[in-house]
């Protein structure tokens, strides 16, 4: 089954991405489609609305990125593709179970980044992520890949959230990438809480997984 991530990356954590001063030379990028991929980069097309007094030029001037073609251009608003050599967009292409969707944008000094795959494929892809920029981006993900909620009815919202949080940091990536000490640091609360609420919920989704098994025979 096919699972959904998106990441939401703040201005501040990218500024050491070669790519991060695209917020200031574009108020809004969307990104459309990979062309191709050369010397391991890949070439995007891009629909983007530039600042007041840029140019698309000045994308030459934002390190890792070529520009390559303008396909149209109206005022602010273009369409152009460019050569993205940065290390998340190498990243990106180099993924065999993950690969980019709709939406990826930059706007309000915020990189959004939409990716698709195998659940181990996006694991593989987070956990490589994480030793870029480090575990101060944002994660939201679909059911499909942290689970249907609606089988454990008896988890708390705090629970979900302990649970959430400990899957975003990769506790149950193989092997261990944090302990538990970790996730209380994080979340501001007691190492015991924290192993307490990790061992609730998996016996929630354990037992709502052998409830719907036992329905299903």
């Amino acid at each position: 089954m096919l699972s959904q991530m998106q990441f939401n990356i703040q201005y501040e954590d990218a500024l050491d991405l070669p790519s991060g001063e695209l917020v200031n030379v574009f108020e809004k990028l969307s990104f459309i489609r990979i062309i191709e991929v050369v010397e391991q980069s890949p070439v995007m097309l891009f629909s983007a609305t530039l600042m007041k007094h840029k140019s698309i030029d000045d994308v030459n001037s934002i390190p890792a990125m070529e520009l390559k073609e303008v396909l149209s251009s109206n005022g602010r608003d273009v369409l152009f593709s460019t050569r993205m050599s940065g290390p998340i967009a190498r990243l990106i292409v180099s993924q065999n179970d993950a690969w980019p969707i709709a939406p990826i944008l930059i706007e309000s000094k915020q990189l959004v980044l939409s990716m698709q795959g195998t659940p181990q494929g996006l694991s593989t892809f987070l956990n490589q992520v994480k030793q870029l920029i480090g575990p101060r981006f944002s994660l939201t993900v679909n059911k499909s890949y942290q689970g249907e909620w609606l089988t454990a009815p008896n988890m708390s919202p705090r629970r979900k959230q302990v649970l959430e949080t400990a899957i975003h940091m990769g506790y149950y990536d193989h092997p261990r990438q944090c302990k538990q000490q970790d996730i209380a640091i994080q979340m501001n609360r007691k190492q015991g809480t924290i192993a307490e609420h990790l061992l609730l919920a998996e016996g929630n989704i354990l037992k709502a997984w052998y409830e719907q098994s036992r329905t299903s025979e």
